[in-house]
């Protein structure tokens, strides 16, 4: 399964557009599941999970299986969907950002987030290698999905 962040910001000038990206992205896959939660502060949104399946993801979901997440960890079935769905999410934010997903989060923290289920920023912020700029650029998107499950 595939996850998907978006934000529909609350402003006149950026509502239509952002709910026309979010159709036009699920337009040719099969939702699974969708989460949402008000985001405030200085710009007020909606940050919303898509979690979805297309054609090509049935022949590949038995490859999740097979990823290595670190011989010292052993994840349990929900672990190991939490984190293929947190692999997806970094994957998604690599290519929007052109950037290696290692940029973005290792595969090692990522076991961290799955094993210590942080519930919120300030939990975030105790983990190893997640500091301010990371959590602020990432962390609604990590806390949703690991709400989500």
């Amino acid at each position: 399964m595939k996850v998907k962040a978006f934000q529909i910001r609350l402003s006149k000038e950026h509502l239509e557009g952002d709910i026309q990206l979010i159709n036009e992205s699920i337009e040719f896959v099969d939702v699974k599941r969708v989460m949402s939660e008000l985001i405030t502060g200085q710009v007020e949104r909606w940050s919303v999970l898509v979690f979805y399946e297309d054609q090509r993801d049935r022949v590949t979901l038995s490859r999740q299986d097979k990823v290595s997440y670190s011989k010292e960890v052993e994840l349990s079935d929900d672990e190991k969907e939490i984190f293929a769905a947190l692999r997806e999410w970094r994957f998604d934010q690599a290519t929007q950002l052109s950037l290696p997903a290692y940029m973005i989060c290792s595969n090692a923290k990522l076991v961290t987030v799955v094993k210590m289920k942080p519930e919120s920023k300030e939990d975030l912020l105790k983990l190893k290698g997640f500091g301010e700029h990371k959590i602020t650029k990432y962390g609604s998107d990590i806390l949703a999905i690991l709400n989500s499950f």
